[in-house]
């Protein structure tokens, strides 16, 4: 599987719209169309937000790792971490998930 694949796909599992996805990174909706059939390259910050929409890095999205191994990584990396910095990690993620919906809201 591609890139746009892979993002046609990780959207889709969420349940979200192109038209969402266009509304967040500030693009038109055929600009989503394109970029899932191949038809145009996806910038950095708009692959870059895309990852943080569907909650997925771009090491996957790309093919360096799979969906698991990403996955492995972060909890490895989360498990070794104190409970305080745990705390801020979810925080944070949070925080983003939040921020990427009001912008989503917010076009």
């Amino acid at each position: 599987m591609n890139s746009n694949e892979i993002l046609r796909k990780a959207r889709v599992e969420l349940g979200l719209s192109q038209e969402y996805i266009a509304c967040a990174l500030n693009i038109p909706r055929t600009a989503v169309v394109q970029i899932e059939s191949g038809n145009r390259k996806i910038s950095e910050s708009e692959l870059k937000e895309m990852c943080c929409i569907y909650g997925v890095s771009s090491d996957y999205v790309l093919g360096i790792t799979t969906k698991n191994e990403t996955k492995e990584i972060f909890t490895r990396g989360f498990e070794g971490l104190s409970e305080e910095d745990q705390a801020e990690i979810l925080n944070l993620m949070d925080f983003k998930k939040q921020m990427a919906l009001k912008k989503a809201e917010g076009k």
